[in-house]
Formats: C-alpha cells, sequence, structure tokens
C-alpha cells in the first residue's frame, strides 16, 4: 500500500534533492498512486552547511531559522571551505555533524522557520524548476528529530558544563558525555513563539514535536488530503498529529519480542496507523504495519515463501475494517488498538507479565513464534470463550497456557466469544 523513501532518494543526504540515481522515483509515484497506493518520502531536521550551492541553507541562513550559540564569547568555531560562521556575524550557528557534513538545525518554534520549512517541502511536491521532478508524495517521515547528532553537543565541543553535566544525569549511552551525548548542547538558544530566549535544555524533549504539527499542516496544504506524519521523536499530545516509529531494528529473531512491546506503544492513542518496522518475520509478518526495507519481501525468496505472505497478508486486508474501527475509535474516545492482554484482563495476574501475545482491540488474539525453529507457541488463552479464526472451532479451554501448532505457513489467531469483527473481501491495496 505505501513506499517509504528513506534518505537514499537524496544527494549525499540533503533534504530537499533528489539524486540523479533516483531520476526515475517521481514517475514511480505517479504510477504508484494511479494503482491506488501512497508514497511516503524521509526529511531530516539538520540542514548541511557544506554546500556551495545549497539554497536551503542559504535560505535558512536568510531567515535566521537555526539555533544559535547562546553567547558568541563562548563560540568556538568550525571553519571549513565552503562556510564559516566566522564571515557572518549575525548568524552564530551550533553546529553538529549528520552524516559527513557540518549541519545547522532549525528551531521550529519560530514562525519564520515554519514558513522557511513549508518553502522547502513545497518546492519538493511541485518543483518550480522543473515539474519532472516533482515528488508528488502523500505522506512525510521525519527521523533524526531527537534532535540527533554524530558528535556529542556540536562541533568543537560544548561550553556550558552546568547544563550538560547537571547534579542529575540520567541513564544514558554515555554518562561521560553528559546530556549531549549524540544531540546538541544543551546551551543551543532556541526563541518561543512569544520571542522569548530559551536553552535548548528547557526544550529538548520538545524538539520532535515542535516539528511535527506545522509538517502535518504544510503536508495537507499541499496534498488537499488527510494525509500522514511519522515522526522518531515524541512527546505527549504528538499522538495528535503523527504516528510514532522507534528507529532502526534489524532481521534479526531476538529482536522481534522487542517488537510487540513496541508495536503496543506505537499505536498510541490517538495516533494514526503508522508504525514502521525495517525487518519482517515469516510468521508474524502480516500484524505488522512495515514491510521489510532490505531484500526480504516476498517476491525475493521462493514460490513459499510469496504464497504463505500472501495468504497472511490477505487475512490482513480482509481485517482491515475492524483495525480501523478501532483506530477511529482510538483517535475519538480516546483507547489502545494493539493492547497487551492485561488491558483486558486485568484482574487475571497470569496476563501482567505476558509481553510475546498481543491483542488488537479487545476481541482478536494474536501468538506470533518468536523463536527461530519453533513448530509450536506455548501461548495463554484468558478466562474467555475463544475460536480458531481459521476454523471457527470452539476451542474448549480457558485460562490456560497451552502448547499450539504452528507450522511454517500458519499464525495462532482466536477470536474473543462475543464480539464482532468487521470483515472484507481482500484485495491488492486498501484503495481496492
Amino acid at each position: 500500500d505505501v513506499q517509504y523513501a528513506d534518505i537514499d532518494y537524496m544527494v549525499r543526504q540533503l533534504d530537499f534533492t533528489l539524486s540523479p540515481r533516483f531520476a526515475g522515483l517521481p514517475a514511480l509515484i505517479n504510477n504508484m498512486q494511479e494503482e491506488g497506493m501512497r508514497f511516503i518520502l524521509i526529511l531530516d531536521p539538520a540542514i548541511s552547511g557544506n554546500e556551495t550551492d545549497y539554497p536551503a541553507f542559504q535560505r535558512g541562513l536568510e531567515k535566521d531559522v537555526f539555533i544559535k550559540w547562546p553567547n558568541t564569547n563562548d563560540i568556538i568555531y568550525a571553519k571549513w571551505d565552503a562556510f564559516s560562521p566566522v564571515s557572518t556575524p549575525d548568524f552564530f550557528l551550533l553546529l553538529v555533524q549528520i552524516y559527513r557534513a557540518y549541519a545547522a538545525l532549525p528551531d521550529f518554534f519560530r514562525s519564520a522557520t515554519i514558513e522557511w520549512w513549508a518553502r522547502e517541502i513545497t518546492e519538493v511536491y511541485s518543483n518550480p524548476y522543473n515539474a519532472s521532478k516533482s515528488l508528488k508524495f502523500d505522506g512525510l517521515w521525519i527521523d533524526m528529530n531527537e534532535p540527533a547528532s554524530f558528535v556529542n553537543g556540536a562541533v568543537g565541543g560544548c561550553r556550558n558544563q552546568e547544563l550538560n553535566f547537571p547534579p542529575y544525569v540520567p541513564q544514558l549511552g554515555s554518562r561521560s558525555a553528559g546530556l549531549s551525548f549524540k544531540t546538541i548542547c544543551m546551551e543551543g538558544q532556541q526563541i518561543l513563539p512569544d520571542g522569548s530566549p530559551v536553552s535548548h535544555y528547557n526544550v529538548h524533549n520538545l524538539y520532535g514535536w515542535s516539528q511535527t504539527k506545522p509538517t502535518l499542516d504544510i503536508l495537507r496544504n499541499l496534498t488537499k488530503e488527510r494525509g500522514i506524519v511519522v515522526t522518531r521523536s515524541t512527546y505527549p499530545s504528538s499522538g495528535r498529529w503523527s504516528g510514532h516509529w522507534l528507529g532502526d531494528n534489524t532481521a534479526a529473531w531476538n529482536q522481534l519480542d522487542k517488537s510487540i512491546i513496541d508495536e503496543k506503544m506505537i499505536l498510541m492513542p490517538p495516533a494514526p496507523i503508522a508504525s514502521i518496522k525495517k525487518y519482517s518475520s515469516l510468521n508474524a509478518e502480516g500484524f505488522f504495519s512495515f514491510s521489510p526495507v532490505q531484500r526480504q519481501d516476498p517476491v525475493a525468496w521462493n514460490s513459499t515463501f510469496e504464497d504463505i505472505s500472501r495468504n497472511v497478508l490477505n487475512i490482513r486486508y480482509t481485517l482491515l475494517p475492524y483495525l480501523y474501527t478501532l483506530m477511529y475509535e482510538a483517535s475519538a474516545h480516546g483507547s489502545t488498538v494493539v493492547r497487551p492482554l492485561l488491558h483486558e484482563f486485568v484482574e487475571d495476574k497470569m496476563t501482567w507479565e505476558i509481553y510475546r501475545q498481543f491483542l488488537w482491540g479487545p476481541a482478536l488474539l494474536i501468538s506470533p513464534v518468536l523463536e527461530q525453529g519453533a513448530v509450536a507457541v506455548n501461548a495463554y488463552l484468558p478466562n474467555a470463550r475463544w475460536y480458531d479464526y481459521h476454523t471457527d472451532e470452539y476451542i474448549g479451554f480457558r485460562g490456560q497456557f497451552r502448547n499450539l501448532p504452528s507450522p511454517l505457513e500458519h499464525i495462532n489467531l482466536h477470536i474473543r466469544g462475543g464480539y464482532i469483527l468487521a470483515q472484507q473481501s481482500p484485495a491488492n491495496t486498501t484503495f481496492y
């Protein structure tokens, strides 16, 4: 249904550019949309300053959209051939490193930044210089917005010990790096909408949040549709505007049980459907929302894998009315979509520690294979009437663990008695 394009489509990971290697991407997007499918592009917030001709950076300088140092006397100037802050005294930028570039970070609290961000995104959607390069995306995937940096703090390091090494430092990837571990210096200065300056220390957790709603507004203005934004960094209330993805994971068996926990957190109320996964599990893939990024898609394997995947995905398409109903209820009234067993059976202490099974809503129990080579699943069926999804047969036991046969082509699905699951005939896409 949806193709996500990661940073590979860009020129040297530069936002708002299209690599010559992806010259056919605009036509591909158009062709997919004609078939009722959708296309989502990724954008990172950091804007490279290494380029000799990069309009997004130059216009950002002109509009004064980037995070700066609070005190020019404390600046450690980072000089390189294309650009030096010393040569532009009005812009004392706090520079991070993203991939191989020294980059500036937009301050999304500023209205000028939102206007600049809108212009750059608009020119990707409708290229004013070459219409054949327009990328008519349906959604946007915003990444690296913790904000991330490949160096701790800034190019040249941070200066404010008190903010970067406060008395209490939470558990981080490296406590020796302080709060600026793989992000920007805490003394970076941002400007709130009322014009008052604030240190990044006080708004760090709001960086992705501040980028999300403006991105959705821009998207909807361009596409004239509901659209979707998926963001890696969220904060309470982000779910009003976006889905949440958790970063890269791998196609490894030991990541599958973690993925169930991730899935339940990603589909937080009232988020839209937007859980991105970079792996595929044969026995569970039909119940995760993002198919693999590398050549692990069904047609890259053999016909047996194709047939199994097709059957699993047809089940998912059959159940979309039920899933979408849960999404609507979460959005309108507040609830969970993918939920742990304890949400439905809170008085059953056996459910409190179960994380290798999950529910769609109150009524569909999913017990996936999570271990390589396993041909059975030790599944718990709480105290309710349960029916096999595939055969409609009553299971005949409740409140017990049972070893359920799980051959390669089979996912254990059970329907809870007393509930209605809206269904439909499957097709190749949700459009059809």
